[in-house]
This record gives C-alpha cells, sequence and structure tokens, in this order.
C-alpha cells in the first residue's frame, strides 16, 4: 500500500469545495498479495541494513587506520602478481592485517560500489577509491 493510498484512505481531505464526502468503508478481507508483498519488504529492508553495515564496517578499516592500505596492497602482493582480487583474497588480506569481516559481508560491500564487477576479479585499487569516496555517504548510526 502506497503512503497516498493510506493517506487517501485514513486523513480527511485538507480543503473542501462543498459538503463533506463519505469514505468508503475499508475492505476488510485477507489479500494473500499483500501479505507476500510485506513478507518481501521485510526481507528487502534486513538485506539494506545488512549491506549498510558492511560498507560502513569496510570504510571504517580502510579510512580510520593509518597506512592499512599499503599493509593491505602489500598482503594482496604476496596473494597475486595481478592488479585483480577475489573476495575470498580480499578476506584473507583483511584477517592478516588484524580486520575480521564476513566473507558475505566483503561481497555485500564490494558489489555495493562497484556494481557490475566479478567477484572474482575486482580490482583493488578501484575499490579503495570506491570505498574511500563512499565513506561519509554512509554515516554510522547513533
Amino acid at each position: 500500500i502506497s503512503y497516498n493510498e493510506f493517506c487517501d484512505q485514513m486523513l480527511d481531505e485538507d480543503f473542501l469545495v462543498g459538503m463533506m464526502k463519505t469514505k468508503a468503508p475499508l475492505n476488510h478481507a485477507f489479500d494473500a498479495d499483500y501479505a507476500e508483498r510485506a513478507a518481501y519488504r521485510v526481507v528487502e529492508r534486513q538485506e539494506t541494513c545488512a549491506v549498510l553495515k558492511a560498507i560502513r564496517q569496510l570504510g571504517d578499516i580502510l579510512s580510520k587506520r593509518e597506512n592499512i592500505l599499503l599493509k593491505i596492497t602489500r598482503e594482496f602482493k604476496h596473494l597475486t602478481h595481478e592488479d585483480f582480487v577475489s573476495t575470498a583474497q580480499i578476506h584473507q588480506a583483511l584477517l592478516q592485517t588484524g580486520h575480521s569481516m564476513e566473507p558475505e559481508d566483503i561481497t555485500r560491500a564490494v558489489l555495493h560500489v562497484m556494481l557490475d564487477v566479478d567477484l572474482d576479479r575486482i580490482p583493488y585499487v578501484e575499490l579503495f577509491k570506491a570505498v574511500k569516496t563512499s565513506f561519509h555517504e554512509f554515516p554510522a548510526t547513533r
């Protein structure tokens, strides 16, 4: 149900030209579509919260520690000679530098800042730039 439909059903009109109209009665019948849409929205909101938590966590790791980019880059150089890494390699590099982050959260954060990236060939310099750029877009919850 949209906000406008809700307001039309529950609230009176703000400006009337003539006599007040009587409202249509509420439909009390169970709507299976509505239950499915509501369940989908709950799952969607939970995933949105998980994505925001993941991007905040990765942003905190990369932005709040001095020289962390150099340390993670050094770990990537130990893992591969290419300019591309996988999410498993990002997870391993974070663990080697003392930061724990779930692999699913790494995937969420990477896909949030780089929409069409192949998760087995992530250009890590571009990832660092994107995470640093988006760091202040997602403030911590209070």
